[in-house]
């Protein structure tokens, strides 16, 4: 799966399932192999953005996990339930 490339300063995120790693989709529903793989990022105009997101998702669903990606589909940081990795 790609990250989609995107203008200086944004970013994406990528929703998983804390437990087991599984990939969601933007309706929190599993991704499975052969979907669209633009239903699984999430694109924001910055990292504090994107990270406010996160952590509010996880505060109201703490299954799940938030990465947070650059615009060149580089990893910055993940959030879960237990903080900042």
């Amino acid at each position: 799966m790609k990250p989609p490339i995107l203008e200086e300063n944004k970013c994406s995120i990528v929703i998983a399932k804390y437990s087991t790693g599984h990939v969601m989709k933007k309706d929190l529903t599993i991704f499975l192999s052969g979907e669209n793989e633009q239903d699984v990022f999430q694109v924001f105009d910055n990292l504090n953005t994107a990270k406010e997101f996160a952590l509010q998702l996880i505060k109201s669903n703490p299954e799940f996990e938030c990465s947070i990606l650059n615009h060149d589909g580089v990893h910055i940081v993940t959030f879960d339930i237990k903080g900042k990795r």
